[in-house]
């Protein structure tokens, strides 16, 4: 699911409720992806693109809560992160094309939310939510785990995880220039944590490397072969800050102190190019040699 495999695991004494809770668990991920699939033409996603312009239309609560997140972070942002760049996405294969006919000026700033879950686009374009969709997915998941009693678990959906109840989780990250290799790792204890890099999805496109993290406000693509590891109270929050950081770096450091968040950078030698440790308990980070 969310185009990644989805792993769900929970620790307690009571086997009918560990059951009860993975699958509650695994159904709140089919929820999310659902919803927020730029590929299901049913999606809110799809919706959106095809009728949010130029008439309203009503989204899901859990639609609406990311899209108010992702507009929170593009503001912060400065428009870095901008969920408005799918038409750029398409253009460079990540994402399917439509038949849509985006305004190439429109931006995050046209994208408003209205009272009961009613979104409105000023201008046509095209939103894609896989940059922070899949954080939300893992909070779910581990609120529906313990919605059912589950005391301690991790949900980790290709990288983008979850760690709660009393057990410490050994998290290992990916060398930047050799990603079937563990660079070092993280110990996390009720933390989340969200991964970005370009390993597996650079690609050339008109003649030069491209990916698909982008910075919304150039449209420029991330080429370098570098590691951003964000860990938070709360997975969607540490997956939307992986792409803020990427392009941002050290500048990134107030919008990741109000978050209590830890940032760590690995360049392509996988050494830490740059890190940032919250007033939080900071995540241990063990190097290998």
């Amino acid at each position: 699911m969310l185009g990644t495999f989805v792993e769900v695991a929970g620790s307690g004494t009571n086997a009918a409720s560990l059951e009860r809770g993975i699958d509650a668990a695994f159904a709140a991920v089919e929820k999310v992806n659902r919803l927020m699939s730029f590929h299901d033409p049913d999606s809110d996603v799809s919706r959106m693109n095809r009728d949010a312009f130029p008439k309203s239309i009503i989204v899901h609560p859990w639609t609406w809560k990311v899209l108010e997140t992702a507009q929170y972070f593009a503001r912060e942002s400065h428009g870095v992160f901008d969920i408005a760049v799918a038409r750029l996405l398409a253009s460079r294969g990540y994402l399917p094309r439509r038949e849509y006919q985006p305004n190439n000026a429109a931006t995050w700033r046209d994208i408003f939310l209205r009272k009961n879950c009613r979104v409105f686009f000023r201008r046509q374009l095209v939103i894609d939510l896989g940059g922070i969709a899949k954080g939300f997915a893992v909070d779910r998941a581990v609120a529906a785990l313990k919605a059912s009693g589950v005391k301690a678990g991790i949900v980790n959906a290709g990288g983008d995880l979850r760690v709660f109840g009393s057990i410490s989780r050994i998290v290992h990250v990916r060398h930047p220039a050799k990603p079937t290799f563990a660079a070092g790792a993280v110990r996390l204890a009720e933390r989340a944590m969200a991964t970005s890099g370009v390993y597996f999805a650079r690609r050339r496109h008109l003649g030069q490397y491209v990916s698909p993290l982008l910075d919304g406000c150039t449209g420029r693509s991330a080429r370098e072969l570098i590691s951003v590891s964000v860990a938070a109270a709360e997975c969607m929050v540490a997956d939307a800050l992986t792409k803020i950081v990427f392009a941002l770096r050290e500048q990134a450091a107030g919008l990741l102190g109000r978050y209590r968040a830890d940032a760590l950078i690995l360049g392509r030698n996988a050494a830490p190019s740059w890190r940032f440790n919250s007033s939080c308990d900071t995540p241990e980070w063990i190097q290998f040699d």
